[in-house]
């Protein structure tokens, strides 16, 4: 018990000493509340005490003793409140943003589908299980722990063999809470793991909707979903039932106690080795002090559960940090460079292998290549949302591990294909790449990236609060509000991943020139499908098995035999666009 309490203190300590201080101040009220629960013996002992001239007067005596008794229990119950319960709201404030602090640091490759639902459970349940239970945890332990304390030193002073009884309750108490909390380690970790099962399927099957509703029947499309329940309803049950019954042995442990101590009073008293007061007296504290005990069950009973919560957020609090330094980088220009790059996920096979590159200040590079040839890859190496396994990326001839990587994204700006926009307002959402920026620098980039006349026909135009992701505007509708977010934001270097690869014909003239718009001046690295995109590219490398194998402008490349020709050709079939390349030519 003192271990999880130590662990919980030393969480709050990590943030600031003061919140610790908080904590350790609203458990000694805590305890100061249970010396005032104690007074009330004084009363009753003095009412036995006096018992023979009973009256008015010792009546009153009482009733003072009572109302003091009374009246210190509320006050420290109001310190403990203010100390302990306010002061949680602010621990756990500060580490749902420790957590996320430490996910904006972490590679991309950290967010697996599996780590997702982890984190969404930790974030969600775990944290708000920690904020509830807290503070049942300490108050219950340390309250309990007190009565006992100041009860037993009672004992020890008035009657020695009481006391014995008294302690070795406690002993015994004691060790079957720690029995219940190795009992339910396995269990703990199930709940735990079950929870992020349920919520991995309800993701799931909210994302599939339109799948599930299109291709499977209502019993196949809740299959997932219904065994996840199953498991978390099972997991709770055994959770329940393997604590449930050590803690009924817990309260009888203390309730065989307070039969030891009547006993023990009544002998002593009958061989007159104590006033009938004192024994009295004595069975009164001792059922307050075992009463205590097994209230104070349900916080033991937490430690084990808050002590699992616990390691949960200590793992996603140790994810692994990309940055190995604070310092920004420093730059001496925003051309891009890939100098022997290798990389692969997870250790796995080679997805990018030994590529060199070089794309100059102001410049445009093109790549293409078949499907699962690499290019998003090494875009993605070029944002450093990975770091490179083999070789070095760099901006401005500085190596961009020597700066953190929030410093080199800070000079990027990125259309990704599948686009996402916050749950808030369109003016939030394009001001997202400059927060600091006025409603008119909103509707200037808006007006550039092409997409002010559709935002001023929504309901209530720059104030109307999109769906998440999105999804009550087109793709080609989102695609340029996120042109606008990244014209607003006005980066040295734009990457596009296959930004127009999704679009329309009949928007993709507006697409087009809110590409321009964005990336005049700029360097520019974009991934393409289409020609348009990419002939008028200083450079166009040509990837394949994550290789570079053909690199040259348009005209020099179609003279080539090879892979570009090929890209060419096969468009050129679907199409209809001439390799000579007329104002027709499309793909």
């Amino acid at each position: 018990m003192l271990a999880i309490m130590k662990r919980i203190l030393d969480l709050a300590g990590s943030f600031s000493a003061s919140s610790r201080r908080s904590l350790v101040a609203g458990m000694a009220c805590n305890v100061l509340k249970a010396f005032f629960m104690a007074g009330m013996l004084a009363a009753v002992w003095w009412a036995l005490e006096n018992r023979d001239r009973l009256g008015v007067e010792v009546a009153l005596q009482c009733f003072g003793m009572l109302a003091l008794s009374v009246a210190g229990q509320l006050a420290f119950q109001y310190l403990v409140d203010i100390k302990m319960d306010a002061e949680g709201f602010h621990v756990f404030r500060d580490l749902r943003l420790r957590v996320g602090d430490r996910l904006k640091g972490a590679p991309m490759g950290y967010f697996s589908e599996q780590r997702l639902s982890a984190i969404t459970t930790t974030l969600t349940t775990t944290v708000h299980q920690l904020e509830e239970f807290m503070t049942i945890c300490l108050t219950g332990l340390s309250g309990g722990v007190a009565m006992a304390v100041i009860m037993s030193l009672f004992f020890v002073a008035f009657a020695p063999p009481v006391a014995a009884i008294t302690f070795a309750g406690i002993a015994v108490g004691l060790a079957v809470l720690e029995w219940l909390r190795r009992r339910s380690t396995s269990v703990t970790r199930e709940v735990t793991a079950a929870q992020e099962d349920m919520t991995d399927a309800v993701i799931e099957y909210a994302r599939g909707m339109a799948v599930l509703r299109t291709f499977a029947s209502s019993d196949e499309a809740l299959a997932k979903a219904k065994a996840s329940f199953e498991r978390k309803r099972r997991a709770d049950f055994e959770q329940e039932q393997a604590a449930q019954g050590v803690l009924k042995l817990y309260a009888l442990v203390f309730n065989l106690a307070s039969c030891g101590v009547l006993l023990a009073s009544c002998a002593l008293y009958l061989a007159g080795a104590l006033p009938l007061s004192w024994a009295l007296t004595l069975l009164v504290a001792a059922f307050m002090i075992y009463g205590e005990l097994i209230s104070a069950n349900n916080g033991a009973f937490l430690t084990k559960k808050i002590e699992g919560e616990l390691d949960r957020i200590d793992e996603v609090c140790s994810v692994p940090r990309q940055d190995l330094t604070d310092k920004p980088l420093s730059p001496a220009g925003f051309g891009l460079t890939m100098d022997g790059v290798s990389f692969s996920y997870d250790g796995g096979r080679r997805v990018i292998d030994d590529v060199t590159l070089s794309i100059p200040e102001g410049a445009t590079c093109a790549l293409v290549g078949p499907s699962g040839s690499g290019k998003t890859t090494l875009v993605n190496l070029l944002a450093r949302f990975w770091d490179v396994d083999e070789g070095r990326v760099t901006l401005g001839g500085v190596d961009v591990r020597e700066g953190t990587a929030e410093s080199l994204l800070s000079r990027i700006s990125m259309v990704f294909q599948n686009v996402y926009l916050f749950n808030d307002t369109v003016e939030n959402n394009i001001r997202f790449g400059r927060p600091e920026a006025s409603r008119e620098e909103v509707v200037a980039a808006a007006k550039r990236a092409r997409c002010h006349d559709f935002i001023m026909g929504l309901p209530q135009g720059y104030d109307t609060v999109l769906e998440e992701g999105g999804a009550s505007l087109s793709g080609g509708e989102r695609q340029r509000v996120s042109i606008a977010r990244a014209i607003m934001k006005d980066a040295p270097i734009v990457i596009l991943d296959e930004a127009t690869s999704s679009v329309d014909p009949e928007n993709e003239h507006l697409l087009m020139a809110a590409i321009a718009e964005l990336t005049r001046g700029k360097t520019l690295v974009t991934i393409a499908h289409r020609l348009n995109t990419v002939r008028d590219a200083d450079q166009i490398i040509v990837v394949d098995g994550g290789r570079i194998v053909q690199r040259g402008t348009h005209e020099e490349l179609v003279r080539e035999q090879g892979v570009y020709r090929r890209f060419i050709e096969v468009r050129r079939e679907a199409a209809g666009w001439r390799l000579g390349g007329d104002s027709h030519d499309k793909a």
